[in-house]
């Protein structure tokens, strides 16, 4: 069933005028404060948050437009701009809700993207990465759309500090 409302439901955009290909929607990157609420853009230099398990995180949310509600496979890399290096592959299954009134479903609670410890030889204290979402069909087979932002994680000042030069710089 959900493979036959996705192109109805593009076939409803283009007859409203809008113009995106079919079955795809657009997808907006963002970030949270520290203790990870609200959300602002992803860009520009974000401060790497302490996780739970001794390593250092990046939050990270994003909207959804023009999709259909339902279940959709959902694939989060990072990678170092300066050369390609991996430093998060993660995969995983979300439920897409209904848009609110403002024409868009956000992600409820927002997902740590762990940048270190990195591995070695990979720093990404003070550089460039790019984060990428990409929905698909919850078999994976369709996508259904793309969401890229770039940002460059900072260790923390404070007592946070010296740890995570140690774990954050390869």
């Amino acid at each position: 069933m959900r493979t036959l409302l996705i192109p109805v439901f593009s076939l409803l955009l283009v007859g409203c005028g809008g113009t995106m290909p079919a079955g795809m929607g657009s997808v907006t990157l963002g970030t949270t404060a520290l203790d990870g609420t609200g959300f602002a853009p992803l860009s520009g230099d974000q401060t790497l948050v302490a996780g739970a398990q001794g390593g250092f995180h990046v939050w990270l949310k994003y909207r959804v437009e023009g999709m259909a509600p339902g279940k959709v496979d959902i694939k989060r890399t990072v990678r170092r701009v300066s050369d390609g290096k991996l430093i998060l592959l993660t995969e995983g299954v979300q439920e897409v809700g209904a848009p609110s009134a403002d024409g868009y479903w956000e992600l409820p609670t927002a997902l740590p993207s762990f940048m270190c410890p990195t591995p070695i030889g990979v720093k990404v204290d003070g550089e460039p990465v790019d984060f990428d979402v990409v929905i698909s069909t919850d078999d994976g087979l369709t996508e259904l759309g793309e969401g890229t932002a770039q940002a460059t994680p900072h260790c923390p000042t404070g007592d946070e500090q010296s740890f995570c030069e140690k774990i954050c710089n390869g």
